[in-house]
């Protein structure tokens, strides 16, 4: 995808939560602590509940991104730069590039 399709693709924060929940529905959502598969999405705090033990499972848990404060939009921009360019960048680069300080 080149970049400004990218861009436009993913242009809010909401577009990168879309995306996530979506492509983590596909593959399937299980609980970590049960193992149960029956999932149920709560809107309001953007996270799954197991229907069995009421265990929560939010967008991030079981990726790259988990435990980061981040917004997925730095995260997913990265992950973009990183695999769609031949060069490499250090994470100062990055952080350059994202305008993170």
């Amino acid at each position: 995808m080149k970049l400004l399709d990218f861009a436009k693709h993913f242009d809010s924060e909401e577009a990168c939560e879309k995306y996530l929940k979506e492509t983590r529905e596909k593959e399937g959502i299980k609980c970590s602590r049960c193992g149960c598969e029956k999932q149920y999405w709560n809107r309001c705090h953007k996270r799954w509940m197991c229907a069995k033990c009421g265990h929560e499972t939010t967008l991030r848990s079981g990726t790259v991104m988990h435990g980061s404060n981040l917004p997925l939009l730095y995260w997913f921009t990265a992950i973009h730069l990183l695999t769609s360019t031949k060069k490499t960048f250090s994470a100062a680069e990055m952080q350059r590039q994202l305008g993170h300080k």
